[in-house]
């Protein structure tokens, strides 16, 4: 199941079937009443499924079985009857699956290839590392625009295994967190490398936190139904048709359970929430093939599916006058 957040004269939730994008509401409201004759099935499906992916989430974690089954029901009658709750998927406005989740945690130096291709000098990380926080503003869609900055050149890519939080927790243990977890997607950590060193290192807002700076998506798997196992999904990265990175997510020195637990323990997760697994070996700030105005970023991830953005370059309108140097 590929569950999505689109606009249709409003956020909706869907999900992807052959192609075709189902409204979930419509077509749940459409199941309870060819089940079960409910003369208020709508109104029923309108509680149950909210626009918001947040909330959906808190309401209908471990419930997405459930969904599926329905969909499967609707999707053997006839196409006449069931027409009005579909369209084509290249119709359709996807947005960020979560538009705006409470937290967006990105944690860093998580594979062992990465630790091995900057040649980490100190101790490799005893645990997992959080590294800094994406901003609702920063997040964009499957299809949308990457926009850099126009005060930097070194731009940068990160394909990273992105993990929803289904049910409220703080502090849980790592046999817990399954129970928490409500689906995955993925995540470009795309930033600067060039900043000015006052502005602080590579980790910095300015060079994390950017708006467009987390495409997002396209959509969510659901845990439950997740064709793999999280721990050992292939990732890959591709700048146009070149590859440029190349892993599994069993290369992480942590598991998602471990990635959960640790976050938890200093930030109370919510329903909705994302945490980021971080990046393997073969970034632009090693290969030194950063990216370019009209390249396309492909982000790929066994079992979820693809994320591809193309890159920009933002305008800014020169209303902030440049601070004079500093003696």
């Amino acid at each position: 199941m590929q569950l999505i957040s689109y606009y249709e004269d409003g956020p909706r939730i869907g999900v992807v079937r052959n192609g075709q994008v189902w409204d979930l509401r419509r077509a749940y409201g459409r199941f309870l009443f060819a089940t079960e004759q409910l003369l208020d099935a709508a109104a029923i499906a309108e509680r149950l499924i909210p626009a918001d992916m947040a909330l959906f989430i808190r309401v209908n974690h471990h419930r997405m079985r459930e969904y599926a089954a329905a969909l499967d029901r609707l999707a053997a009658l006839d196409p006449a009857e069931t027409s009005c709750l579909a369209t084509p998927l290249d119709r359709v406005k996807l947005l960020p699956p979560i538009l705006s989740p409470q937290k967006f945690v990105c944690c860093g130096n998580s594979y062992e290839r990465h630790m091995r291709e900057i040649e980490y000098r100190t101790k490799w990380p005893q645990d997992v590392k959080i590294s800094f926080l994406k901003p609702p503003s920063a997040l964009i869609a499957h299809g949308e625009t990457i926009l850099f900055p126009p005060d930097s050149e070194q731009w940068d890519y990160e394909t990273e295994l992105a993990i929803i939080i289904g049910k409220a927790c703080s502090d849980i243990s790592e046999s817990a967190a399954h129970d928490h977890i409500f689906g995955y997607s993925i995540l470009n950590d795309a930033c600067i490398r060039d900043m000015p060193e006052w502005t602080g290192r590579y980790d910095s807002p300015r060079g994390k936190a950017v708006d467009t700076f987390a495409p997002f998506g396209p959509w969510i798997v659901p845990a439950e139904l997740l064709q793999g196992n999280p721990d050992d999904l292939a990732l890959r990265t591709f700048v146009d048709d070149e590859e440029r990175q190349s892993d599994r997510t069993s290369g992480l020195l942590w598991t998602v359970a471990r990635f959960v637990a640790f976050v938890s323990r200093y930030m109370r997760l919510s329903p909705g929430d994302v945490i980021s697994t971080g990046s393997t070996s073969g970034n632009a700030l090693h290969s030194g093939k950063f990216l370019k105005v009209g390249q396309r970023v492909r982000c790929e991830i066994e079992g979820i599916g693809v994320l591809e953005n193309v890159v920009g370059r933002r305008a800014w309108h020169g209303h902030l006058p440049p601070i004079p140097p500093r003696p």
